[in-house]
């Protein structure tokens, strides 16, 4: 597992893989035995604490990389204090600590289990970063904290029982090893700026796809000159809203990032005309956004900004707009691959019709007027 976590530079799950593997290793060596036994009773004792506090260490930590500074820092944390409490039980000094144990370490929290009062507080010390970390992060890596937070507390808690050890420790880095399949899924599967699926995830979807679908290419209007007006940051700031409405398409469709500004909608069961309202909603919904450019005074807080935009202010407001084209798979087009080049080119005529607008490969509805908003428009 720490091998693992090390092989995808995710250095929190190779903490807490080490943190676990140590404080299993000394189980197997040294608890095999009664607690009524002086050395047996301090290790458990110590190693009741370690666990968790390591645990709620981890949480805070941000991923730095290994072969750093920092990072080395972390890993002796953890390696010495198991390798000295280890050092001291292997010379058989360990129980001459007894005496000195406070007296939280010696009364169990409850009678019928095997937790300290002061592990109670090692515990609820570790859960807390473990869950602010979760709200504020979101990540599965802190989800997996959590998990072998809560194995450790039940192993330690009913330590009498056979087994138990190998079976939550195992339990823990399973845990940990779902979250490391989890982040390397969405760092291969979902575009980290719209966090919407990218374009792997749309070569994965194109092969599941039947008889009929509908596939459409959006891209934005003029975004390099919106780039190049407002900077990089309001661009992506563009992209994100785009990407946002265009992911909440209704009729069975689904949104990917293709690249760049360019964005695909995949209609699966729908020829070209059943899936047209669904893209002319999308496109109209999208231009008739109001998009407010942050000003210098305006916070970066979203909660702030909303109040703001509710209130009269000097930020500049434009319309967004995209072009679209669509294509149907048919018994002459049977490739999805085919029918993205299609969609592409029917894409490239909606610009040159003027932008603001979708095209279809094959479908031809009547023409209707378009109406153009008062706002600034780069369309």
């Amino acid at each position: 597992m720490a091998l693992l976590g090390y092989g995808f530079n995710r250095s929190r799950i190779l903490f807490a893989a080490l943190n676990l593997t140590c404080a299993y290793w000394l189980i197997q060596n040294g608890l095999q035995t009664s607690l009524n036994q002086p050395d047996a009773f301090v290790l458990f004792s110590i190693i009741s604490l370690l666990l968790p506090l390591h645990l709620g260490l981890i949480a805070f930590y941000k991923e730095r990389g290994l072969l750093t500074p920092i990072g080395i820092i972390r890993v002796l944390l953890i390696a010495v204090s198991y390798g000295a409490l280890g050092l001291i039980w292997s010379n058989g000094s360990l129980g001459l600590y007894l005496p000195e144990l406070p007296m939280m370490m010696l009364e169990m929290l409850l009678h019928e289990y095997y937790l300290s009062e002061a592990a109670a507080i090692a515990f609820t010390l570790g859960l807390l970063p473990i869950l602010l970390s979760f709200l504020l992060r979101k990540t599965y890596t802190d989800a997996a904290l959590f998990a072998s937070l809560i194995s450790a507390l039940i192993m330690l808690s009913w330590f009498n029982q056979p087994m138990i050890s190998g079976l939550f420790v195992s339990a823990s880095l399973i845990a940990l090893a779902i979250s490391v399949v989890q982040n390397s899924y969405r760092m291969a599967f979902i575009d980290e700026l719209t966090s919407i699926p990218a374009r792997r995830a749309l070569q994965d979807k194109l092969s599941t796809l039947g008889k009929k679908y509908t596939l459409a290419m959006c891209d934005i209007d003029h975004f390099k000159k919106f780039n190049d007006t407002y900077g990089h940051d309001v661009g992506d700031q563009v992209l994100k809203m785009v990407a946002a409405k265009l992911n909440q398409v209704s009729g069975g469709g689904k949104a990917y990032r293709y690249g760049g500004e360019e964005f695909t909608l995949v209609f699966p069961g729908k020829n070209e005309a059943e899936a047209l309202p669904y893209i002319e909603q999308l496109r109209e919904t999208i231009a008739n956004y109001p998009m407010h450019i942050r000003n210098q005074n305006r916070p970066d807080d979203n909660e702030q900004g909303q109040k703001m935009r509710s209130k009269e202010d000097d930020s500049e407001i434009v319309s967004v707009t995209i072009s679209i084209g669509f294509c149907e798979k048919t018994a002459e087009i049977p490739d999805p691959h085919a029918v993205i080049k299609k969609a592409d080119e029917a894409l490239y005529t909606s610009k040159k019709n003027g932008r603001n607008c979708s095209t279809a490969v094959h479908y031809q509805p009547e023409a209707k007027s378009r109406r153009r908003g008062h706002r600034k428009d780069y369309a």
